[in-house]
């Protein structure tokens, strides 16, 4: 089924400011349940202007700037698997304060996905290529998709970020007594013509090994072996080898609750090039998870030990999701406590809430972990959103996204705020033609500099489906 012009424009909205988008979403795919090969095209034409882009204080001035955007995906279903490749890229024309106009292709992103599932083995392969212009894409909602928190992800005006990300997942043994998983990620982020120290090149290597034993209908047992390769052109030249062996079991204590235990040992082997210095250190690794399935939803229950860098962390945190017939509730609380033995509320919520004339859905998360820079970083995130459809051609849409950070342990905490409130209003003009106009407002605050900016938008944009 087709998108309409303004189910399409919605779908951007959900974004956070597809004015900032390098293109459309490359995950889009077209909804149903058929196979065969379907190809569109997206173009989306950006017209913004901004007070203060480079967030600095005081304001070098005015930045206008136009965008063209061309995003193509390629889809291709059968019954037992699915290949998607998608690319993008746009053209940009800027008129800077000092820089002065310039012209430049930018932000080329591609992505290959494939997935093939058979009666007794699965297979998955993930490539992924993306940059980012810093001063043109600073959204928030990408924050730590690679499950680090980083100061990297909420700094950075100036230059270019390029992201690099490879994922393979096989397994064997599916309905057999032994199966058999492997599973490979590789991330990887470099920087062009950037001045702030924060950020710098990294890269890591995953690999994970697991064999499992299917005892009975409702006993699982498995033994694992983790292996994480990581280094960074930091400050001191970290290279880190991260290995965990670890075994245990899942066990159905009924029909709708499960407890599962796992426990192992973890070494880190951590080199600072820059100084030649080398340390080596090992714990004990655990968890225990207990899960029970309601009527209307899931209760669960986890406590575990994890072993970084820096030390042991034990988290323990307890849930509750609900599913209603218009939206979901899920929550989890709990708390961590550190290497440096500080103890922290955790927690995340989740809420969606469906009306027949609007849309309301929020996330809000409490964490803490270790940082690309080996710093204990505690995090708190809040993405909200609000959607009223007006009529079936036109809708209003607001947003507010907020990252707070600070650093744990005896050094400087090194506190850092960035919010994003914005305003758009969507219509379809024709029936391929629709648009968005909106306002943003961006905070940046962090070790007592504060700076902000205020931008308008309009955006106009169509999806061609080339086939069927």
């Amino acid at each position: 089924m087709q998108q309409t012009p303004s189910q399409q424009l919605i779908a951007q909205q959900a974004l956070r400011n597809p004015a900032r988008q390098v293109g459309l979403p490359t995950t889009i795919q077209p909804t149903g349940t058929g196979t065969g090969l379907s190809v569109t095209l997206d173009y989306l034409t950006s017209l913004r202007h901004d007070n203060n882009l480079r967030l600095t204080d005081p304001s070098l001035g005015s930045t206008t700037w136009w965008e063209n955007t061309l995003a193509l995906s390629v889809l291709r279903q059968a019954s037992d698997s699915s290949l998607a490749f998608d690319l993008s890229g746009l053209y940009r024309i800027a008129n800077e304060p000092i820089i002065g106009t310039e012209s430049s292709f930018s932000d080329p992103s591609a992505r290959l996905a494939y997935q093939r599932l058979r009666s007794n083995s699965q297979l998955g392969l993930l490539l992924e290529y993306q940059e980012r212009d810093l001063a043109f894409n600073r959204s928030l909602t990408d924050t730590n998709l690679d499950g680090i928190i980083d100061a990297s992800d909420v700094i950075g005006t100036i230059g270019d970020q390029v992201n690099t990300r490879g994922d393979l997942n096989w397994a064997t043994g599916l309905n057999a007594p032994i199966g058999f998983q492997f599973d490979y990620s590789h991330r990887e982020r470099t920087y062009q013509d950037t001045i702030d120290p924060n950020l710098f090149d990294n890269r890591s290597d995953d690999y994970t090994a697991t064999v499992l034993f299917r005892f009975s209908p409702i006993l699982l047992g498995n033994l694992r072996v983790d292996y994480r390769d990581f280094a960074a052109d930091d400050s001191v030249r970290t290279d880190r080898q991260t290995t965990t062996v670890s075994a245990g079991g899942t066990y159905n204590t009924s029909s709708v609750t499960a407890v599962s235990v796992n426990i192992g040992y973890s070494q880190v082997d951590n080199t600072e090039r820059a100084t030649n210095t080398n340390d080596v250190t090992e714990d004990f690794v655990w968890n225990f998870a207990w899960n029970r399935t309601l009527s209307d939803g899931a209760a669960v229950a986890q406590i575990d030990q994890t072993f970084g860098v820096n030390g042991s962390r034990i988290n323990a945190t307890a849930g509750r999701s609900y599913q209603r017939a218009n939206g979901t509730l899920s929550f989890d609380v709990g708390f961590t406590r550190g290497p440096f033995d500080e103890v922290t509320p955790i927690g995340q919520i989740d809420y969606s809430y469906q009306l027949p004339s609007s849309r309301i859905g929020a996330t809000i998360q409490r964490r803490v972990g270790t940082s690309t820079d080996s710093l204990e970083t505690r995090q708190t995130l809040a993405f909200l959103t609000y959607d009223y459809f007006i009529n079936p051609v036109s809708a209003l849409s607001f947003s507010a996204d907020i990252i707070d950070q600070e650093t744990e342990g005896s050094g400087p905490s090194n506190p850092r705020t960035r919010g994003t409130f914005t305003a758009s209003y969507s219509r379809a003009i024709t029936r391929d033609w629709a648009m968005n106009v909106g306002y943003e407002y961006e905070k940046d605050d962090q070790n007592g500099f504060s700076a902000s900016s205020s931008s308008v938008f309009l955006t106009l944009g169509r999806r061609f489906t080339l086939k069927p």
